[in-house]
């Protein structure tokens, strides 16, 4: 994916480079999808137009009703798309069943927030045996407990949570709480940048979101070392 945008900023809130990515989309052709009901629909499509004055966007109908049904009735939508080596995550509100050269399409509006995602590290799988134990946004209004299962030396890793806890990208969770062994319990903040549906080894609907550390020093320094360390 070529464009201006600075590739060490994963998640966007600039118009003009909103635009840029989602233009790239356009030329590539490429699929977004937005998973519903948890995971057990999914919703696939094409970006077909940008509104010029950055006010709304136009995405292709799809080919199953169902889940064109259940798209509109939502406020708000999270698409994902991979183009180029990037995984793109953006949200857009307000679906709206519309006309596009004679065929049905849906206008939302133009994405607030955007992450893109490429792993420019290799990463470090953690061995199950190490609890790896995460109260999220443990002093926000609903924290949450997760699952740290794989991190990487620049920062960024991934957070399993609760199918039914939705984090759009750019959300940030404050003082999470990592459980270390060995160690004191570790306070972070984390900003996410996409998530997914999983099914774990035990049959389990969960969602998987990439995160990365705002701050990769005192804290963040000792699970990041711990973890690299572990999987070594």
């Amino acid at each position: 994916m070529e464009d201006t945008v600075d590739a060490n900023t994963p998640v966007l809130r600039s118009g003009a480079e909103i635009g840029l990515v989602l233009r790239s989309l356009i030329e590539e052709r490429a699929a977004i999808v937005c998973y519903l009901s948890g995971g057990d629909r999914l919703f696939q499509s094409r970006l077909r137009h940008i509104d010029p004055a950055g006010h709304f966007i136009l995405i292709e109908a799809g080919e199953n009703p169902d889940a064109l049904s259940a798209l509109v009735a939502m406020p708000r939508c999270i698409f994902h798309a991979d183009a180029g080596g990037w995984r793109v995550e953006f949200v857009a509100a307000e679906p709206q069943l519309v006309s596009l050269a004679g065929k049905a399409a849906i206008r939302l509006r133009f994405p607030e927030v955007m992450s893109r995602w490429r792993r420019a590290h290799p990463r470090t799988s953690v061995t199950p045996s190490i609890p790896l134990q995460c109260v999220a946004d443990s002093e926000g209004v609903m924290p949450f407990e997760g699952l740290i299962v794989d991190i990487g030396p620049e920062g960024l890793g991934f957070l399993i949570h609760a199918a039914n806890i939705t984090l759009e990208p750019g959300t940030l969770l404050k003082s999470c709480l990592i459980e270390v062994p060995g160690k004191p319990t570790c306070k972070v903040d984390l900003e996410v940048c996409y998530s997914q549906p999983v099914v774990l080894g035990d049959g389990t609907r969960s969602l998987r979101s990439g995160c990365r550390f705002l701050d990769t020093t005192g804290s963040a320094k000792e699970v990041i070392g711990f973890y690299i360390g572990a999987g070594a």
